[in-house]
């Protein structure tokens, strides 16, 4: 059974956590976890939408950002000396491509004392990023979207997913068909797209997380097992990790027996240590 959880979220500083640093560190702590990794959102743009104007968790300015960053890691480091448990200090970024983008997100992340960052792709949007929305918002502006244009975002969605395993930047992926829990690109026409994620993954050895979240949301994890499957072959050429993408304290180490159970089935033996951990 894997003793470490390495995605989870808290609500200082307005991330969308549901209890505080010290309850979720406690909580694991109390749950018997070895390690627990904090890795709140880090979700910058300049063209980020005006309906997340009064939701501080989302920027559009990099120097705005990195201030609520820094706070971020300083209020967990203040917290480790109260803990028995290893705490590890990340963040769970939305990549976009534009070098613009590159050239700033870089430029933080080097001021950043954090242990690993991991990419979680929440956003449909076009190529050159003149639009972007975050998929668990897109309900609000989905009746103004042609189906012509939604099939573009949503294949813009695996490329730029792609394009984050390429880049180098993350200790693992999250959530790799996030999407699909939101009912988009969930059907036959959008696996080709699900294969070429599979293939960089194993191209690059950049190491995935089953998200066992899903269990509660759709009744399977996410990636959907197939892609597990496909990724497992071999015994798995890309290191798996199990991770419970907790914003709440009582979710810690939810559903992981499932997927330890999955992933024995598979006969999956490469599994994410916690020596993989990089810092960017």
């Amino acid at each position: 059974m894997q003793t470490f959880t390495l995605h989870t979220h808290n609500h200082e500083q307005n991330f969308d956590g549901r209890n505080s640093a010290r309850e979720m560190i406690q909580t694991a702590q109390d749950k018997g976890f070895s390690t627990i990794g904090v890795t709140n959102h880090l979700i910058v743009h300049p063209n980020m939408p005006s309906y997340t104007a009064d939701m501080p968790m989302f920027f559009n300015n990099f120097d705005e950002a990195e201030k609520v960053y820094m706070r971020h890691i300083e209020i967990l480091q203040n917290l480790k000396s109260d803990f028995k448990i290893d705490i590890k200090i990340g963040f769970e970024v939305d990549f976009f491509t534009s070098p613009d983008w590159r050239k700033h997100f870089e430029k933080m992340i080097k001021k950043l004392p954090v242990d690993y960052i991991i990419s979680g792709s929440h956003f449909l949007k076009e190529k050159d990023e003149s639009f972007i929305c975050n998929i668990f918002h897109f309900k609000n502006i989905a009746s103004s979207i042609d189906d012509e244009t939604l099939h573009r975002l949503i294949i813009n969605h695996f490329d730029n997913i792609i394009a984050a395993i390429k880049s180098g930047y993350f200790t693992f992926i999250a959530h790799l068909d996030y999407c699909t829990i939101f009912g988009l690109g969930d059907t036959p026409e959008y696996d080709e797209y699900k294969y070429k994620i599979i293939e960089a993954l194993k191209q690059t050895h950049t190491p995935f997380e089953i998200n066992t979240s899903g269990y509660d949301r759709i009744n399977r994890p996410h990636p959907a097992p197939w892609m597990i499957e496909l990724l497992a072959e071999n015994h798995g050429s890309v290191p798996v990790l199990i991770s419970d993408d907790a914003h709440f304290a009582e979710h810690l180490g939810r559903h992981f027996d499932q997927a330890e159970d999955l992933l024995q089935k598979l006969n999956y033996t490469n599994r994410f240590t916690l020596d993989m951990l990089k810092k960017p």
